[in-house]
């Protein structure tokens, strides 16, 4: 079936030309949607945005809802109260009033608030305990009895009490005296009494009764000074409060320091395993401390006096720039020792070249070493005593000077102990020579007679001993096994052959 053109525009939307209603075809309607509506929760920019293609996403946003309001109106939920007379069972008058009760509550229900009413407990006595415990010169037993039932009667209320108190013909008593009169009463009544529960309740219970009569009037006269204290007086305290603090504050500051110093010097802190803390080696700082900062204070004071002034803190050899050659500072060496200063004899020359300066330095860097031949033996002579060579709690001149001394010592002693070893080894072989020389003499008889018949038939006297000799020689090349010839048969052999020659002449 062939398109026509009314389809062909309807197909692209396309307008119709004039005069097509006379044609006979017209384009087909298009069936509008009825407009979707915009879901609630959703505004009108991002509902554009994303279209009616997401009608999932709508339901993820709720209408706020405000908090329900409340209905005042008539209903099931109404609560209806009205007038009802009550009567408290905690009063002992059976007075009636009246408040106003829900409809709900059954009227003849207790009333609420009975049971707070929870009275203490009230201690009597007879007349037998009074006398034998109770009895006071100040207090007679009718003033006594008023006094306990006016404190049941307002519930241990000592203010409303004391306002209440008029015992006639008695004496003005204060609150202090009417509260020590009670709790006294009590505690001898409890103390006296048999006590059916333990004994720690029972001193619980006593402690509850404790009052002190001289410290509470302490207490009410220093609140009464208190408050009649001027606005001078107040701003006065404060100014000397504040100052209390500041000086605690710096004692406490002062407190730690000379702690820190003090276990410095001490050498608790550097970290030697042998140092145990002591505090009579504290004590004896603190001394010597103290002792050298008040002849110091002494001293200076003098000095001012006099008008001399006098720098600790400058340098012991002043040069050119911070000094005039001809000034001398003047020399304190009482005061040396103390301050721990060391003063360097300047050269005569006056003169400061670089060789005759010397640069300053740290004395731990300069301890003496041993020599490495013996510095092995030397370690562990001092490590038997406890003491380590390589480090000093405080490398002061003396203690530096000490330390070169033992070293010194220890150097001479390993030398004298390595001598000696020597020695002892020297006598001890020569004692083995000895004793194999012996030895040898009373075991070789023989071989000297034999030696010497052999060089008695040699005509020449030398030459036999010659021959005496070579054989001895050649007898102690041997393995030691058995030696022929020894010193003595030289001897023996030579004497004979002296005796032959002298017959044949």
């Amino acid at each position: 079936m062939a398109a026509s053109a009314a389809d062909i525009r309807s197909a692209l939307s396309l307008p119709e030309p004039n005069g097509s209603s006379s044609t006979g075809y017209s384009a087909p309607k298009k069936h509008v949607s009825a407009a979707t509506r915009k879901p609630d929760g959703i505004s009108r920019e991002l509902y554009s945005l994303i279209g009616p293609s997401a009608p999932s996403l709508a339901a993820q946003f709720a209408k706020p809802r405000l908090k329900q309001k409340p209905h005042f109106s008539g209903g099931a939920s109404k609560v209806k109260w009205e007038l009802r007379p009550f009567k408290n069972g905690a009063r002992q008058d059976k007075l009636e009033l009246r408040h106003w009760e829900k409809v709900t509550t059954e009227p003849t229900s207790d009333y609420p608030f009975a049971k707070y009413n929870i009275q203490s407990t009230s201690y009597t006595y007879s007349q037998d305990e009074y006398t034998r415990f109770l009895e006071d010169k100040e207090w007679t037993k009718d003033e006594t009895d008023y006094l306990f039932n006016i404190v049941k009667e307002y519930d241990t209320r000592w203010y409303i009490i004391h306002d209440r108190y008029e015992y006639p013909g008695g004496p003005s008593r204060s609150m202090e005296d009417m509260k020590d009169r009670y709790y006294s009463v009590c505690r001898k009544l409890v103390r006296n009494r048999p006590w059916a529960g333990d004994e720690a309740s029972r001193s619980q219970l006593m402690s509850s009764f404790q009052f002190d009569k001289d410290r509470e009037v302490t207490r009410k006269k220093y609140i009464l000074s208190l408050e009649n204290r001027t606005p001078e007086q107040i701003a006065e305290e404060e100014a000397l409060y504040i100052e209390v603090k500041r000086l605690e504050q710096t004692e406490r500051k002062f407190k730690k320091e000379r702690e820190n110093l003090l276990r410095t010097l001490a050498g608790i802190d550097s970290g030697l395993p042998d140092i145990v803390e002591d505090d009579g080696a504290l004590a004896g700082i603190t001394s010597e401390v103290s002792g050298s900062v008040s002849t110091n204070a002494v001293t200076n004071k003098k000095k001012r006096k006099v008008g001399q002034v006098t720098d600790l803190d400058s340098p012991a050899t002043p040069t050119a720039a911070t000094a005039p050659a001809t000034t001398k500072r003047p020399k304190t060496p009482s005061f040396d020792p103390h301050l721990c200063i060391i003063r360097v004899e300047v050269p005569s020359s006056g003169v400061a070249t670089k060789a005759a300066h010397q640069p300053a330095y740290l004395r731990s860097f300069k301890l003496p070493t041993p020599k490495a031949a013996i510095a092995p033996k030397v370690t562990q002579a001092l490590a038997e005593l406890g003491i380590s060579h390589n480090r000093l709690v405080m490398p002061t001149r003396e203690t530096t000077a000490n330390l070169e001394a033992l070293l010194d010592a220890t150097t001479a002693l390993v030398d004298t102990k390595r001598a000696v070893e020597r020695v002892e080894y020297e006598i001890q072989v020569l004692k083995d020579r000895l004793a194999l020389r012996e030895q040898n003499q009373s075991g070789d008889v023989d071989g000297s007679q034999a030696g010497a018949d052999a060089e008695g038939e040699n005509d020449d006297g030398e030459d036999g001993r010659a021959q005496s000799v070579v054989s001895v020689r050649s007898a102690r090349g041997r393995k030691h096994q058995r030696r022929s010839v020894s010193i003595s048969s030289v001897d023996t052999v030579s004497t004979r052959a002296n005796m032959k020659r002298q017959k044949r002449s």
